[in-house]
């Protein structure tokens, strides 16, 4: 199937908007940036260390920092394709096509980088004993519905 004329333009801006929605989420909880009660004063530990109860944070920060080479790759890869999606978007001729082919090869990259996270937190909380993990699913609780 082949779109074509406004839907088309339509669409692609559609593509652009939720990748970069979904890299933004991504960033905030991964990457651990966030500043204010997501991350603390000093914007150290993002969403997920906001959610650990102070005497859980030091045994699942060493857990997240031993994952760390697994992350750092994957996200150079991505600032490798952001500048692929920037490069796609200035062209002359503009190309649709590799546009899209950036974003998507963007959009897996983001989906690994989350999965490796996922993963992360899965074992992790393996690791830790019940007490532990009734603490820390205080702690998701606790962050409520996003302003």
């Amino acid at each position: 199937m082949t779109v074509s004329g406004a839907k088309a333009k339509w669409l692609l801006a559609g593509l652009v908007v939720s990748v970069c929605l979904n890299l933004f989420l991504l960033a905030g909880m991964v990457a651990g940036r966030m500043h204010g009660p997501l991350g603390g004063p000093e914007g150290k530990g993002g969403m997920v260390m906001a959610t650990v109860p102070p005497e859980l944070k030091s045994i699942i920060r060493d857990k997240l920092k031993a994952r760390g080479p697994e992350f750092r790759e994957e996200k150079e890869k991505m600032r490798d394709l952001r500048l692929r999606v920037a490069d796609a978007l200035a062209a002359e001729p503009y190309d649709p096509a590799k546009l899209d082919a950036a974003l998507t090869e963007l959009e897996q990259s983001a989906g690994k980088l989350l999965h490796h996270a996922q993963e992360g937190l899965a074992q992790i909380a393996a690791e830790l004993t019940p007490e532990q993990r009734k603490q820390w699913a205080e702690g998701w609780r606790s962050l409520g519905p996003r302003p």
